[in-house]
């Protein structure tokens, strides 16, 4: 699996294309807001002759949402997200004009299942709530990556202080799910820089016993 990471929209969102030798490929978190960010995914697209087959949303935060009725539109695709997070979408346009965002109406997700397919990689959708009630990771086990949306960051942890936020149910999903990874595993998350579980788990505050 290869990935391409783009860092967009004022929140400075990491939205990724992950794409394999089929030449299929799937974003991650739709991110593009203006133009020259949409022309910026575009072009890349064709220049790798990309096909793409899906967009997943971590989750529904604003941010993270803000292009999926352009790359739906795009590119004939549906949008997948977890059921627990369609209600968010409701809420997002008017979320979003309190940061100066203008919302196209997004097309109306599909529910997440256990995976994410496109060529001959396979996904698994863990279920990680805490930052919001459906916020999901994606983890690649044959390369050893997973995507963390807003639970896991270099360094820190999701908000849980936010709609739809818990604080026991994002420890739960940090130490019980993502921690459970091998710790070579590569973490992309949806904001900041790559790290790994093994690093997470021993230098990042929020994960240790006095950081609870």
């Amino acid at each position: 699996m290869r990935i391409k990471t783009f860092i967009l929209n004022s929140f400075r969102v990491n939205m990724y294309v992950a794409w394999d030798e089929s030449n299929e490929c799937i974003f991650i978190d739709a991110a593009c807001y203006t133009a020259k960010e949409q022309d910026r995914v575009e072009r890349f697209v064709e220049a790798q002759n990309l096909k793409p087959v899906a967009l997943i949303n971590t989750h529904a935060h604003i941010d993270h949402i803000i292009g999926n009725a352009f790359l739906c539109r795009r590119y004939g695709i549906d949008s997948y997200l977890h059921g627990e997070d369609f209600g968010d979408l409701s809420s997002a346009a008017a979320y979003g004009a309190i940061f100066g965002f203008e919302l196209q109406e997004p097309p109306m997700p599909k529910a997440l299942g256990d995976s994410v397919a496109f060529g001959d990689t396979r996904l698994r959708a863990l279920h990680t709530p805490g930052h919001s009630k459906g916020s999901v990771s994606l983890y690649e086990e044959k390369g050893g990556v997973v995507f963390t949306g807003d639970t896991l960051f270099k360094g820190s942890i999701g908000r849980s202080d936010m709609p739809g936020g818990d604080l026991i149910s994002l420890l739960n999903s940090l130490h019980l799910v993502l921690l459970s990874l091998p710790d070579a595993t590569t973490v992309l998350p949806g904001h900041g820089f790559e790290t790994s579980i093994g690093s997470e788990r021993w230098q990042n505050p929020f994960l240790q016993p006095e950081g609870l």
